[in-house]
């Protein structure tokens, strides 16, 4: 209750404010951070200071969360001019430092590392196009493509033409009509209605929902924004078809990694869609990795005596070493995320663990012989590529580390591996935009000058630091975007991405 009392300042001073021009405001400032319009500034007294420099994305989407159940259509403040913003930001800071203020234990602030790099971390990535491609390859994948047919009745490319349109539009304007007919781009109304009943709802069922995810101590902060799932809102009951979008990233976010939601429940999801992915890994491998400097084996089935084993999905080489790769495409659920509980996250890294030993295993199985892979006396670097980023930070990245440490010694594996052969954890993300840098200078090059400090950085955050000038110069390439065209018409597409770079 002591916690519920200091949320209610900001619940009524929201209160105050009008719903939807905030919510409005709310997406003009997203569009403003995203270079649509100029930065606004405050004074601080000495100087100007521009809002992005105090007020970040994340606080923007949780303010969305806060002006959905509170502010009211009779409200008279908003969120412009851009007093009415840092008025109700700080509000917000107040109350989030406020919820924590019984615990500030060491512990406790080491602990809270991990979910507000899970906030935070996810709106610093930039590359768009990629996670695009990413997701329309893994979902259009024939046997995925099915599922999401059964569930959903709409196709890959469907979804994927109506998701662009509809944010290519909300790039313009802050609403967007349900009824829009999206036939001049090859999609029937009936299977748009489908795209637009998944990203919207009513106000008052989103308002339910954010009621039912509110928590009112120490992870308040990182509650899940129902926004998420569906970022359209109908505001007004008399015209349900048309729709407020506060924060427009997303929709993207949705039409993209978010049909996950759509098929994860159907029967005989897990295989086709851990197919998808690893076959996705390997496009981006002999894209990235050309032959015949870099050799390329996929996973193969082999024996062991009477058993069938599968063996690493992906073994890269080259003239320096071996990378043994694992793919994995679970992601993360959004109780662990939001956790500064280390039970609950331990729970999920449990599995990344599991992962990394299992490739541990693999590689002992090549060393010995026993797959169609040649031991060649060059040194071996195992690496679990998952589908999603789990940004391991923290107390995330000390319990990966204990786990593995507990399930070598379980599996009886040589604990010696660790140092002689290193593992490293990269998402998808990390893999496309670091592995020109690999590529470049060399994978034992690369791998070796992981040392026992760096094991816990995220992969693009290591080839950063230690290798700047590779990194800035290759980083920003946009896979497979020759295939662009033929997926989405230039026409179909967001302003910001009808034309992507060479």
């Amino acid at each position: 209750m002591n916690n519920f009392i200091r949320y209610k300042p900001l619940r009524n001073l929201a209160r105050s404010y009008n719903l939807q021009r905030s919510l409005e405001d709310l997406w003009f400032y997203f569009q403003m951070y995203e270079g649509a319009f100029p930065i606004a500034w405050t004074w601080d007294g000495r100087r100007r200071v521009f809002i992005n420099e105090q007020i970040f994305k994340w606080e923007l989407a949780a303010l969305s969360r806060e002006l959905v159940l509170h502010a009211s259509p009779a409200g008279t403040l908003r969120l412009s001019p851009v007093q009415g913003l840092v008025r109700l930001t700080n509000m917000l800071k107040q109350v989030d430092d406020n919820m924590a203020a019984d615990d500030m234990s060491p512990e406790s602030a080491y602990n809270s590392l991990s979910p507000t790099g899970q906030v935070q971390f996810a709106w610093q990535r930039n590359r768009e196009f990629n996670a695009l491609m990413r997701y329309y390859k893994v979902f259009s994948a024939p046997d995925v493509e099915a599922l999401l047919m059964k569930q959903t009745g709409v196709t890959t490319r469907e979804w994927f033409l109506v998701g662009f349109a509809i944010a290519g539009h909300l790039r313009k304007r802050f609403d967007i009509s349900s009824q829009q007919d999206y036939s001049p781009i090859g999609v029937e109304r009936a299977r748009s209605a489908i795209v637009f009943d998944k990203l919207s709802q009513p106000l008052a069922e989103l308002q339910d929902q954010v009621r039912s995810a509110a928590r009112f101590d120490e992870t308040w902060r990182y509650t899940w924004n129902p926004l998420t799932a569906k970022p359209l809102v109908a505001l007004n009951p008399n015209t349900p078809h048309l729709l407020h979008c506060p924060v427009p990233a997303f929709v993207l976010s949705r039409v993209s990694q978010g049909l996950y939601y759509e098929i994860s429940a159907a029967e005989g999801f897990n295989n086709p869609f851990g197919e998808s992915f690893q076959a996705y890994i390997g496009e981006v491998l002999v894209a990235t990795f050309p032959s015949p400097r870099f050799e390329l084996l996929e996973e193969r089935e082999y024996k062991v005596g009477r058993a069938t084993k599968h063996g690493a999905d992906w073994i890269l080489t080259d003239d320096q070493a071996n990378l043994f790769i694992e793919c994995k495409a679970k992601r993360m659920t959004q109780e662990a995320k939001s956790a500064v509980d280390p039970a609950t996250i331990g729970q999920q890294v449990d599995f990344l663990a599991k992962a990394v030993v299992q490739l541990y295993k693999n590689i002992a199985d090549a060393l010995a012989g026993h797959t169609h892979w040649k031991p060649n006396n060059l040194p071996v670097y195992p690496m679990v590529v998952t589908m999603e980023d789990w940004y391991l930070f923290g107390v995330s990245a000390d319990l990966l580390v204990k786990s593995v440490e507990t399930k070598m010694a379980e599996a009886r594996l040589d604990l010696e591996w660790l140092e002689t052969m290193p593992y490293s954890v990269a998402s998808s993300q990390d893999l496309e935009n670091v592995s020109p840098t690999i590529a470049e200078v060399g994978i034992g090059t690369f791998f070796s000058a992981r040392s026992p400090e760096h094991r816990k950085w995220m992969l693009q955050a290591f080839a950063r630091q230690l290798f700047p000038e590779v990194y800035r110069r290759t980083v920003n390439r946009d896979l497979f975007e020759e295939e662009w065209v033929n997926i989405v018409p230039l026409q179909a597409l967001p302003e910001k991405f009808s034309r992507p770079k060479a």
